[in-house]
């Protein structure tokens, strides 16, 4: 009896997937771009120390949904902070999109002491990006803390909830 359900649920599995391989196929057009992209941004070098970098691999779905894997390094004297996340984009109309998800942030310096904190910053996200130009984006995002933290993000101390808004610049 165990292995009819085994095997009936393995075909069911394997129809479910091939089912789902089709849907996804078809969703995307044979001209359009790789369902695996890069984004990132690195400022130079001005000094031994300052770093500050970022980076999105998106995984397009189907036709105008992408999950991503996001993440950040920002490093000065005083500071030395890593954010890592997933979220997921959906396009709108050819212009806009809305985009959500959930990040951790890691205290390097851990308040100079020089030892990493162990309990990192924890957020949800929401918001809307634009393109205005076609080589420039804007967004606006909501960005709520789901556990109280030992740090906050850098510039908003005593900041829970906030209203980030950002532009991007294509080259």
């Amino acid at each position: 009896m165990f292995r009819l359900s085994f095997l009936f649920t393995l075909a069911a599995l394997l129809v479910f997937g091939i089912e789902g391989w089709a849907q996804y196929q078809s969703g995307m057009s044979k001209t359009s771009e790789p369902p695996i992209y890069i984004e990132g941004f690195n400022y130079p070098k001005f000094d031994e120390l300052s770093h500050f970098a970022w980076f999105n691999v998106n995984f397009k779905v189907v036709k105008g949904t992408e999950l991503q894997i996001i993440g950040e390094h920002y490093r000065r004297y005083y500071a030395d902070r890593f954010k890592l996340g997933a979220g997921f984009r959906q396009r709108l109309n050819e212009k806009s999109n809305i985009f959500g998800g959930y990040q951790k942030e890691w205290d390097l310096y851990n308040e100079g002491r020089g030892y990493p904190n162990p309990v990192p910053r924890e957020e949800i996200y929401f918001g809307v990006q634009h393109q205005v130009k076609e080589n420039m984006l804007m967004d606006v995002r909501m960005v709520q803390p789901t556990f109280q933290s030992d740090f906050y993000s850098i510039g908003l101390e005593g900041v829970k909830t906030r209203l980030e808004m950002g532009t991007r610049l294509k080259f």
